[in-house]
């Protein structure tokens, strides 16, 4: 009404007639604009029967009328048209800027909203502080006392709890099935629209609840949780337009969430590889080079694993007398947990080794150490342990069914240093035992390798098998221990087939 008070006075000029803008409360009369002319309260616009006024409806404003004043010998029909059309215009355009003001107020808000979201959608925070943020902004916006944020947790089939606001702890549930029946934001998860209901127990008045959704580019829409509001500062239920307002940036609010949640995961991959790093450093760390046999053996090895940390694992010893002690295993399966077990092997050993300890004896000990730990993974592993002596002229060795351990002679085929007792983890109790073969240390070659490497496949399905790997060895067995392993592994690459286990190569020469 202020752009109406403000021309009718000038109206009333130009139309040399007093105007008085009236409204009709019930029964009882008020002036909303123009002189009262001269009386201090308002008075009752007078009916046409007072041959002084003019007395006229406005069209669209219920109770407005408009009083014209007119003088006897005024043309009075023709004022009160032309007075009552620019009066007419004028409310229409009040009426259209207050409408635009309050679209504007509301686009306003959405905006300042999105902003804030899209705010994070620029940084790398965590799941339940982008949700602590939006729950915040979201609430203020709307008017609401109580919320609680909630996504989807695929693996589980529950709406995980990541955010509340105005709520006890303890009093909103941490999960909620998605197939519950009485959960308004299980209901709205499953619809995919929004829903209004009660928590009795959870938060007082109408909950609302709207579903959050993401697409992924070139991928259908899928709801990845939910968003719930109760006690509205107002009173009441939420109006059209707050719900309206939620719906409208509830795709901007799973975009952010979806952002944080591959954050979060690149995170954790990326500590995860680190800690793989380290992991496999250590690993490396645990297990000797060639070189501490240097001058007593001429031995090289290779150590692949198929993913950071493998299952398989070497060790020498110097056991005096230029006796050298030589171990090699495979733990029965490859990854994290097959390394833990291999470190706990080689620490162990690093305890038992020694000149007066026989190798039935160390893998006696090595089972009685393992015993609980292969329990608990029901892991196995196979492992030769063998020591040559070169003053006697032998290889004493026992193998818990490791099949792959052979003598390559200086002529003639290879020869299988059969296993002399079950893998350890396969059985609890009974004797190991061991065999001695001669060994002529100019020119016998040891050795030794793990499934990984015969299993390996190539992309037509075909194995490498063991009998490339003995025949290499065989064919060039005049070369040194390094260039057999080298030869070995560069037949492996030329025939082509992914990594699928750990695989592990050693040659070794007296």
């Amino acid at each position: 009404m202020s752009e109406l008070r403000g021309v009718l006075a000038p109206l009333s000029a130009l139309a040399g007639a007093p105007l008085r803008l009236w409204r009709l409360d019930g029964d009882r009369w008020q002036l909303v604009a123009g002189e009262p002319a001269g009386l201090d309260v308002p008075r009752a616009p007078r009916g046409a029967e007072g041959n002084a006024a003019s007395w006229l409806a406005l069209r669209g404003s219920p109770g407005l009328f408009l009083e014209i004043v007119s003088p006897p010998d005024a043309g009075r029909d023709d004022t009160a048209r032309h007075v009552l059309a620019v009066v007419q215009a004028v409310l229409e355009s009040e009426r259209a800027t207050a409408a635009l003001s309050g679209e504007l107020a509301a686009r306003y808000e959405e905006i300042d909203l999105l902003y804030s979201i899209g705010e994070l959608l620029g940084r790398a925070h965590p799941v339940d502080e982008v949700a602590s943020v939006i729950l915040r902004e979201v609430s203020a916006v709307v008017g609401a006392r109580r919320a609680g944020l909630r996504v989807h947790d695929e693996a589980r089939g529950v709406l995980r709890t990541v955010a509340t606001l105005g709520t006890a702890p303890g009093t909103v549930p941490e999960e909620v099935a998605t197939d519950d029946p009485d959960a308004v934001a299980a209901r709205a998860f499953r619809s995919g629209r929004i829903e209004t209901g009660v928590q009795p127990g959870w938060v007082p008045g109408e909950v609302v609840a709207v579903p959050i959704s993401y697409s992924a580019s070139g991928q259908a829409s899928r709801v990845i949780g939910t968003l719930a509001l109760a006690d509205r500062a107002g009173g009441g239920g939420f109006t059209r337009d707050e719900t309206k307002l939620i719906v409208a940036v509830a795709t901007q609010i799973g975009a952010a969430l979806e952002n944080a949640r591959l954050v979060s995961r690149d995170t954790d991959r990326q500590g995860l590889e680190q800690e793989l790093r380290l992991a496999h450093e250590l690993q490396v760390r645990l297990m000797p080079t060639p070189a501490m046999l240097r001058g007593d053996a001429d031995v090289a090895v290779r150590c692949e694993a198929a993913a950071s940390v493998g299952g398989d694992f070497y060790t020498f010893a110097r056991l005096g007398r230029g006796r050298v002690g030589t171990m090699l295993g495979d733990v029965s399966s490859h990854g994290l947990s097959a390394a833990l077990i291999a470190a706990e092997v080689l620490a162990a050993v690093g305890i038992h080794a020694n000149s007066t300890t026989p190798p039935d004896e160390m893998l006696t000990l090595l089972r009685d150490s393992l015993a609980d730990e292969l329990e608990k993974t029901e892991m196995y592993l196979t492992i030769f342990y063998g020591i040559l002596d070169p003053t006697a002229g032998r290889l004493v060795y026992a193998s818990a069914g490791h099949p792959h351990a052979f003598r390559v002679p200086r002529t003639g085929g290879a020869e299988r240093l059969d296993p002399t007792a079950p893998p350890l983890g396969l059985v609890e109790a009974g004797r190991f035992g061991r065999r001695m073969v001669p060994w002529h240390f100019a020119h016998d070659l040891l050795v030794l390798f793990t499934d990984g490497l015969q299993d390996h496949a190539n992309d037509t399905g075909e194995r490498f098998g063991e009998a490339r790997i003995l025949a290499r060895i065989e064919t060039d067995r005049a070369c040194t221990p390094q260039q057999l392993v080298d030869r070995v592994f560069q037949d492996l690459a030329d025939f082509g087939g992914p990594a699928a286990d750990d695989r592990t190569l050693l040659v070794l020469r007296m």
